[in-house]
């Protein structure tokens, strides 16, 4: 459906996100497992002990989209989970890592559970040699990424590529470039980040 798809958009365009455990709303940063789709990221000990855990992307206000969510531990010293989170935000300052998996969300009037959102990357085999093929120009992806966020500066590396866009990690932070449609092979996401780059900073 259509309103799946825009949620899943959401999902995918936001890596900052406002953990509620309990009563206590916690900071976290966060990335999508490849295979899974579920949301992996570090957190503090009383996380793990609430039984009612909510993720508000970006952060905990009227407009932001919910997401119910059951958290596992996962082992973050042997994981290429909790590897591709420090490839895209560094080293963590929690060693508690979870994964959590969607039971609902919920983003305006948009109602959606969370088996109806597919969050998994059909292009997670083609990822590391496209990231490689586009990080031999670093201040391209950063100029690009500027374009789209202005406080973002200096040059960029290209982290993630899945069937709704790119991400770029910066000096300031990830920031998102949507390719519009959906691509679903790697030489459909090859041609649309040509395209993006051209287009954004020629």
């Amino acid at each position: 459906m259509h309103e799946h798809k825009e949620l899943e958009l959401v999902i995918r365009s936001e890596r900052r996100a406002a953990l509620l455990a309990g009563e206590t709303p916690l900071e976290v940063r966060t990335v999508i497992d490849n295979r899974t789709g579920q949301l992996v990221f570090p957190v503090s000990t009383f996380a793990l002990e609430s039984d009612d855990t909510v993720l508000w992307l970006p952060e905990e206000r009227n407009d932001a989209l919910q997401i119910l969510v059951d958290l596992a531990k996962i082992d973050g010293t042997n994981s290429e989970q909790a590897d591709r989170w420090r490839i895209y935000h560094g080293e963590p300052g929690d060693n508690n890592w979870v994964s959590a998996t969607p039971q609902a969300v919920r983003f305006g009037a948009l109602v959606a559970d969370g088996s109806d959102i597919d969050l998994n990357n059909p292009l997670a085999p083609d990822e590391p040699k496209l990231c490689k093929q586009f990080n031999t120009g670093p201040d391209r992806l950063g100029r690009a990424a500027a374009v789209m966020d202005p406080r973002s500066k200096g040059e960029g590396l290209l982290v993630g590529v899945d069937p709704m866009g790119i991400d770029i990690r910066t000096r300031y932070d990830i920031v998102r470039l949507p390719f519009g449609e959906p691509v679903s092979t790697r030489d459909e996401a090859d041609r649309r980040i040509h395209n993006l780059l051209n287009e954004l900073v020629g």
